[in-house]
């Protein structure tokens, strides 16, 4: 593992080795593969898509249970609080509409709606869940069932606005070698969140077909898009939206217009406008209550980042903290104690050692690399895969210090072998062991083991002093501070 030797080391790191990183050599880089027009597609696969424009824009909504902060961010992960308290998401930055689109929305939602909001038939949003996928005249005829007002909408600038993306379906070829004829289109789960957007911001539209066909196979899914998001909790947040919308009119100085309007759905519109031109709608929907902000915050146990107050967060900030407190504060693992009994060298984690062993090994090396700040983790294997490289081998430190529990782990070691000479990766102990010899125990075995291996540097003050107590005079001479000239 290869760092900065500049790298500040934390007080309480005592026998955490402060490795330099191996980088680009050991860093693991992913691609992907385009998916060519005319490539072979199997019997019954669905069709080939192109996405014709992809962005990570951003546009401000705001939450009916959380006005402050709906969306939360760590560490590359973003966080949606559910159990139907978030009813939209907050980006960081303000995406803008542009200002021709916003007037036509004005003028739009002013007119009266000359259809129930209701379709005659589901038969159009059924077939449509079928197939798949829909066309844009497809989905003009579908909103133009349930909102007569809707013609005067461009749709495809507001599905580029809600980050719904536009894609070219294609008919699937009849033979392997041929081309493929495709159209611009919507995905069917796509489309629902559209017209989930749609109502939000006035239009009434019925996304219900679409929520009854597609919900059921959500069910048992791991993993789901932002589309899939919003048909799985649509029920729930329906009609409890807070959405504002800005222009990207360049207003300098101007007279503010601010004109005030319910619907018959009891959705409340705030239109205003900065020296005649449209700034800003604001929509509430008619179930909408203001709820008291919620916090981001820190756990200084486990430094994981959750917002306070939603169940969502709350449930991923306990089980993190679960993982880290087995860690930190270990108690005995039966696994372990069994290994102790019966195996001549127990602690030695190598490419035999059993899936569970390189999970307690990956465990301890990602505390080190969040301990000391360094770029990637220092061990090849986890709980689903072993490190199987000859060149590596790891160890986990029983608790010789109670002779009652030997079966808790302490903490970990990593070494790794450079043609004939070996070296410490990396050392790390869980905090309330430090200072007890749980190093000092073992470090004369691996001398017998490893020879006079060497000590990736830069090392913590601590790891120093104890290198200069416990060392061979090689590894000593090696931690020596150079001489001022």
């Amino acid at each position: 593992m290869k760092g900065t030797a500049s790298q500040p080391h934390p007080p309480n790191a005592t026998h955490a080795v402060a490795s330099v990183a191996r980088r680009s050599d050991d860093r693991r880089r992913q691609g992907s593969k385009p998916h060519g027009r005319d490539s072979a597609r199997g019997p019954g696969q669905r069709p080939r898509v192109r996405r014709r424009y992809a962005g990570t824009h951003c546009y401000q909504l705001t939450s009916a249970h959380n006005d402050q902060s709906a969306a939360k961010i760590c560490e590359h992960t973003k966080l949606w609080p559910m159990n139907g308290a978030l009813t939209e998401k907050r980006e960081t930055m303000e995406k803008k509409i542009p200002l021709q689109v916003l007037e036509s929305i004005f003028d739009t939602l002013s007119e009266t709606n000359l259809r129930s909001g209701k379709s005659t038939s589901d038969k159009l949003a059924n077939e449509i869940v079928v197939s798949g996928w829909t066309f844009p005249w497809q989905l003009e005829d579908l909103l133009l069932e349930t909102d007569s007002r809707i013609h005067r909408m461009d749709i495809e600038s507001l599905a580029t606005y809600f980050d719904i993306p536009l894609r070219y379906v294609f008919h699937k070829p009849r033979f392997v070698n041929a081309g493929a004829v495709g159209h611009e289109g919507l995905s069917a789960t796509d489309a629902a969140c559209l017209l989930m957007k749609l109502e939000d911001i006035g239009f009434d539209t019925n996304p219900m077909p679409f929520v009854r066909g597609i919900a059921p196979g959500l069910a048992n899914a791991k993993y789901v898009d932002e589309s899939e998001l919003s048909i799985i909790s649509y029920e729930w947040q329906r009609h409890r939206c807070h959405t504002v919308i800005r222009s990207d009119a360049d207003i300098d100085d101007g007279e503010w217009e601010t004109k005030k309007v319910k619907d018959a759905v009891g959705r409340r519109f705030e239109f205003t406008r900065v020296g005649g031109k449209a700034y800003m709608l604001e929509v509430k929907g008619p179930k909408y209550r203001r709820q008291p902000n919620r916090r981001l915050v820190t756990c200084d146990y486990c430094d994981y980042r959750y917002t306070k107050g939603d169940p969502e967060s709350n449930l991923a900030h306990r089980s993190e903290h679960a993982r880290v407190r087995k860690i930190l504060d270990p108690k005995p693992l039966p696994a372990f104690s069994r290994r102790l009994l019966t195996k001549p060298n127990p602690e030695l984690v190598d490419a035999s050692s059993p899936k569970w062993m390189h999970g307690e090994m990956y465990e301890r090396a990602c505390r080190f690399k969040r301990e000391l700040k360094f770029d990637f983790i220092q061990w090849e294997g986890n709980q689903e895969r072993k490190n199987i490289s000859a060149q590596s081998q790891g160890y986990l430190f029983s608790d010789h210090t109670s002779p009652h529990m030997p079966e808790t782990i302490v903490g970990a070691c990593a070494f790794w072998k450079d043609a004939d000479q070996w070296r410490l990766r990396w050392v790390w102990v869980c905090p309330k062991m430090r200072r007890k010899g749980v190093l000092a125990h073992r470090w004369r075995q691996f001398l017998e083991r490893y020879g006079d291996f060497e000590i990736e540097t830069p090392l913590s003050e601590e790891m120093r002093h104890f290198v200069l107590m416990h060392g061979s005079p090689q590894q000593c001479a090696a931690v020596q501070p150079p001489v001022p000239t």
